[in-house]
């Protein structure tokens, strides 16, 4: 009977502690991305006749010493302008022609008006071709102060001009 009592005054106890743990616990909502709305920023990285392809320089992140995270936008010319269709935030891998989709916000074209913006988690990466739209973008911000972002684990090539500047030595 004494054993019953101090097993349901432990329970009460437990039951009560995480109730007020849970309850005071902060609740912290996944950090949803943003397509930046009005960035005065984007750039023309490849244009057609009918679409025009930006990314934003301002949204750059270099993520690692390989990977880079960046939003683009893909807009439609018509005789009017031009309107937006879609916006994707994209991660590049800056050592192999790798990329994935990490959130994209699309447009109605009659109206313009936004549709709710898709996050993706932990999408596989997929190879891209360096001749593709994906290939230009990959040449507009895989490069850092005019290198190219490296996978640090492989050691980097000298240059021809190195190895000749050592040869003369």
């Amino acid at each position: 009977m004494k054993r019953e009592r101090v097993i349901i005054l432990f329970a009460v106890c437990f039951a009560l502690f995480a109730l007020s743990s849970w309850a005071s616990a902060e609740v912290k909502a996944p950090v949803q991305p943003k397509a930046p709305d009005q960035d005065p920023t984007w750039k023309v990285y490849l244009e057609s006749d009918t679409k025009r392809y930006y990314f934003s320089p301002a949204s750059v992140q270099v993520l690692d010493s390989r990977k880079v995270r960046v939003w683009e936008k893909i807009a439609a010319r018509t005789p009017d302008g031009e309107t937006d269709t879609l916006k994707s935030l994209i991660e590049l891998d800056c050592s192999s022609s790798k990329y994935r989709v990490v959130a994209t916000k699309e447009f109605d074209p009659a109206t313009g008006a936004d549709k709710p913006e898709a996050v993706f988690e932990n999408e596989p990466w997929q190879y891209f071709n360096l001749e593709s739209i994906l290939g230009v973008l990959y040449d507009n911000v895989c490069y850092k102060g005019g290198m190219k972002i490296q996978d640090t684990a492989k050691p980097a090539k000298p240059a021809k001009e190195d190895k000749k500047k050592e040869e003369g030595k």
